[in-house]
């Protein structure tokens, strides 16, 4: 009974950020698809609150890196507007060795978090239970917290993924390379960026 729950929690973040996605795209004035043939998005936020935080970096036609934050925070009823903030970013390194660096965490070939959820678990044990042998299995549950979607358009493939409080799953799952990665990845543009302190 308690895979079949974690898949409809996994499915039900997944299907709300996809929506929330759109609706945050149109709110911002940003195109749904990437277009350009180098860019990085990472939406921020999926948690109990109204705020979302956008980072986005891409190279324009004239081959200038552009690095953009949003925060955006939706309105609580219908009657109130969204409000918006948008600064324009730079890096502490070069923008080109920026972008390097992020290719450098895998994050373009890195999957769902979902499929690495068989690895985020303890090593099962095998018990006597009413004189029977079974295998039971222990798994920490993150209800709440922070989730990421990255959307990333390098040499013309596009990817995308969605993690949540990989940080926080690090600290109980250090051997799972995926969640190292992500990690890394978010840490690089919490540095580089001055955005997303601890």
């Amino acid at each position: 009974m308690r895979k079949p729950l974690n898949l409809l929690i996994i499915l039900f973040t997944l299907g709300l950020s996809a929506q929330d996605l759109t609706e945050l795209n149109k709110s911002l004035s940003l195109p749904d698809s990437i277009s350009h043939e180098e860019e990085i998005r990472i939406y921020k936020g999926f948690g109990i609150t109204n705020f979302t935080s956008i980072f986005r970096m891409y190279k324009d036609n004239s081959d200038k890196w552009n690095i953009e934050h949003f925060e955006h925070f939706a309105g609580v009823k219908k009657r109130s507007k969204p409000e918006i903030k948008k600064q324009k970013l730079t890096s502490k390194d070069k923008p080109e060795l920026v972008w390097l660096n992020i290719l450098r965490t895998n994050i373009q070939f890195l999957p769902e978090m979902s499929e690495i959820k068989w690895k985020m678990k303890k090593r099962g044990k095998i018990e006597e239970i009413n004189n029977k042998p079974e295998l039971s299995w222990s798994q920490v549950q993150i209800m709440d917290g922070v989730g990421y979607v990255v959307q990333i358009k390098e040499n013309g493939k596009y990817h995308e993924t969605y993690y949540s409080n990989p940080e926080k799953y690090l600290e109980h799952y250090s051997n799972v390379d995926e969640l190292e990665f992500f990690s890394e990845f978010i840490n690089l543009i919490r540095t580089e960026f001055d955005i997303w302190k601890k």
